[in-house]
């Protein structure tokens, strides 16, 4: 680069950066400032000059001092420069050069090394079949992005599926609820004509009895008055609801005849007894289907005088 004269007569240069890089490191090493140790290279650069043009040192040394007094103030004089200096400068030149021989030495062996090793592991022509090719990793890509848009469009309605489920089982729970209670009611309603056709048929043995007796009326065993059976609708006293089991005829001429109260025995058409909640009644139904209650459906006919019971 061009130099620029300053003030003293001078001339300064700007220096590369890797040349300044350079300086630095090796007045630091010589723990030494950059304008000393500047100056120790250019002296031992005249030095070399003038060992190879025949120059004395005596005469360099002359120079020297007749630049310290032309300068002023010493600005630019060389400190002496003995061959010590020089040989040294040489010696750590020769040393990084020898250094940067071996380190690229080595990183070469090491390639080579690398090289030979990888052509001994796998001949050039071989392949890799647990690796998959190109056309089966886009088929299974394709069928995946194909499963996705499945999946995608299943789940498209699945909130409106959802909720037509939940309001179709709403109304089966609301329907199954009032059938629950229809049946229940059904049921309550044939619980109560079997009731009645027991109380007809237990008031039809008394008044048979009775007539086998030539019995008309007889008082109550309980509250001991007067009952006229032909009148009588229930199979209990009318005066004080005790129920009746069966006629007696009087011991003596002046007794009278009497009405033996008790539970009656179970008549041959009384079914079994159902529970009357929504459960019970779907149980009841099942059994019914799978003709379990097919001898209480027989008994509660024979009951009520259907199909072959007792008139």
């Amino acid at each position: 680069m061009a130099g620029e004269e300053n003030e003293n007569g001078g001339v300064s240069f700007a220096l590369p950066a890797d040349v300044d890089d350079w300086i630095a490191d090796a007045a630091e090493r010589r723990d030494e400032s950059r304008d000393e140790f500047c100056r120790r290279l250019l002296t031992a650069a005249r030095a070399v000059a003038a060992a190879e043009n025949g120059v004395l040192e005596a005469d360099v040394e002359a120079e020297s001092e007749d630049g310290d007094g032309e300068g002023g103030e010493g600005e630019y004089a060389f400190d002496p420069v003995v061959r010590d200096d020089l040989e040294a400068l040489q010696g750590e030149l020769e040393a990084s050069r020898e250094e940067f021989r071996e380190l690229l030495e080595d990183v070469r062996s090491r390639v080579v090394q690398v090289k030979r090793e990888t052509d001994a592991k796998a001949p050039a022509d071989h392949g890799h079949p647990e690796y998959a090719e190109a056309e089966t990793l886009e088929r299974l890509q394709a069928d995946l992005e194909a499963l996705e848009e499945t999946v995608d469009g299943g789940f498209d309605n699945f909130e409106e599926v959802l909720d037509y489920l939940l309001e179709r089982t709403d109304r089966l729970e609301e329907r199954s609820t009032v059938l629950a209670t229809a049946v229940v009611d059904l049921r309550d309603r044939w619980d109560d004509l079997v009731e009645r056709e027991r109380q007809r048929a237990q008031v039809e043995d008394l008044k048979l009895a009775a007539n086998r007796l030539g019995i008309r009326s007889a008082a109550c065993e309980e509250c001991d008055a007067s009952v006229d059976l032909a009148l009588l609708t229930a199979p209990e006293c009318p005066h004080c609801a005790s129920p009746f089991a069966d006629v007696r005829e009087r011991t003596s001429f002046f007794g009278s005849h009497t009405l033996e109260t008790g539970n009656p025995p179970a008549l041959e058409g009384r079914g079994s007894e159902v529970e009357t909640t929504p459960e019970g009644v779907f149980e009841a139904v099942e059994a019914d289907a799978d003709g379990t209650g097919e001898d209480d459906r027989d008994d509660d006919r024979r009951g009520l005088g259907l199909g072959g019971g007792n008139q």
